[in-house]
């Protein structure tokens, strides 16, 4: 607002009339932009709300070109900021974030370097961080768009480093993405094919050691995209009751049991629900029958 570039109201509403733009409103336009205005900001997502650098350098100088000059200094703050958590931080999570510039097709890794004056953060994993004053040296995401940043992700270091349910659940979702992509599709992030992950789904990936080995979390990303698209069926079979090879399928209510190949060694097991989702149950060795109800 300061620097001109967001309108009030009033004057978004002349605007709007000055560029005889009819299809939207000034109010509904001022409701999209102030909820974005008002999320949830960098330094308290990442918890660092301070940070002091002097002879700041970023290669290449991606905001020179491609950002307002009253926005320059936020774009370069957040750099630092990003770019601090990504190399310091305890958490691979945050490899995730990126900064959107104002350009065409255009994703990049930034270079970010200068001298730290003062940082004030409340976390508790940046004890390596060099102590002020002292050169730092890191790096951060930048992209045009949604897209572009799920294109340039790593699905299997999301998986690898996930905690929580809905940490895997976006590794698998990232994986899907990317998938669909790669076969020449558009997909929609907001309509992915429906799925749910269930309860001992991560359990089984840390059993299994999935977090040390990038060759497993990858195949178990393929077979659970498979799934998710029902393609590969070659590589799927009832779960059986039992051993025998005449054994009914397992069932739950409605929900029927599957098990599909990871690898020679391990599989994947899931159920196919009454109202159409998937959901991934376990991952277990070849002799392990069992699937969480």
């Amino acid at each position: 607002m300061h620097g001109g570039l967001y309108p009030l109201r009033p004057h978004l509403r002349e605007l709007l009339r000055q560029a005889e733009v009819y299809e939207y409103d000034a109010n509904t336009i001022a409701v999209v932009a102030e909820t974005l205005l008002n999320s949830e900001k960098l330094e308290d997502a990442l918890q660092i709300s301070e940070v002091l650098v002097d002879g700041l350098t970023i290669e290449p100088d991606v905001f020179g070109s491609n950002t307002p000059p009253e926005l320059r200094a936020g774009a370069e703050r957040s750099a630092v900021v990003l770019s601090l958590a990504g190399r310091y931080c305890d958490d691979t999570i945050t490899c995730g974030h990126a900064i959107a510039i104002r350009a065409k097709d255009f994703a990049s890794a930034i270079r970010v370097r200068g001298l730290l004056q003062d940082i004030e953060h409340d976390r508790a994993d940046l004890a390596d961080i060099p102590k002020p004053p002292d050169y730092f040296e890191g790096s951060a995401f930048v992209c045009s768009s949604l897209h572009k940043l799920l294109t340039t992700m790593d699905a299997t270091a999301i998986l690898r480093s996930a905690g929580t349910a809905s940490q895997v659940r976006a590794a698998i979702t990232v994986a899907w993405y990317q998938r669909q992509t790669a076969s020449g599709m558009s997909p929609d992030w907001a309509n992915l094919s429906e799925f749910e992950v269930g309860r001992e789904f991560l359990p089984s990936l840390l059993a299994h050691h999935v977090t040390s080995k990038a060759g497993l979390a990858s195949r178990i990303l393929r077979a659970a995209t498979a799934t998710i698209c029902h393609e590969n069926l070659s590589a799927t079979h009832w779960l059986r009751t039992g051993s025998g090879g005449n054994d009914p399928q397992r069932m739950r209510g409605s929900d029927a049991a599957w098990r599909r190949d990871v690898d020679y060694e391990y599989h994947l097991h899931y159920w196919e629900c009454d109202d159409g989702k998937v959901e991934l149950a376990v991952v277990v060795v070849h002799s392990d029958l069992s699937i969480p109800e």
